[in-house]
């Protein structure tokens, strides 16, 4: 009697939850309504072109907005020519080459240790056993671009000497 009684209140149950589904306003679209109303749209000319702007809106825009050029080729190139002599035809890309070199020239990276301190620090944590090989230095903090040595002279705190990474 039990399992008839259980049955009966599982349908009925899942009975009142489609009934509530049907009627619920944030419920999703059959496919076939969904199919419906891009027929209707495209019959009535407002289906949109997937993604920001359609094709054929930006012929449009490019209609009423005619851009051409009042410069021909070869002014084009004597333009060019003329910026070159006077230099000051710019480089392509975010930085060029002469001012990387000139920036590294402005702003030295000097070293405090001697040639000799850095080999002494070197074979010294070669006899340790503490030399880090190439590559694998460890970052304090995660920071990258301010590697931690930890093979350096007892006497000092970090070295800025890439040498300490040689594995020779």
């Amino acid at each position: 009697m039990k399992a008839k009684q259980l049955f009966a209140l599982t349908a009925l149950t899942l009975a009142a939850g489609a009934v509530l589904a049907d009627d619920a306003p944030g419920a999703p679209l059959t496919r076939a309504e969904v199919a419906q109303s891009v027929l209707a749209a495209r019959a009535d000319g407002t289906l949109r072109h997937a993604g920001d702007i359609a094709p054929e809106e930006e012929m449009e825009a490019a209609r009423a907005h005619p851009s051409t050029s009042t410069l021909t080729r070869t002014d084009e190139k004597a333009d060019v020519l003329a910026a070159r002599a006077a230099g000051t035809l710019r480089h392509s890309g975010e930085i060029a080459p002469e001012e990387q070199m000139e920036y590294a020239q402005a702003h030295p990276s000097t070293s405090t240790l001697t040639r000799a301190e850095v080999k002494a620090e070197v074979l010294e944590a070669r006899a340790n056993g503490t030399l880090i090989p190439a590559g694998e230095g460890a970052y304090p903090d995660g920071q990258a671009g301010s590697p931690e040595f930890r093979a350096y002279a007892a006497n000092r705190v970090a070295s800025p000497s890439p040498a300490l990474h040689a594995s020779k």
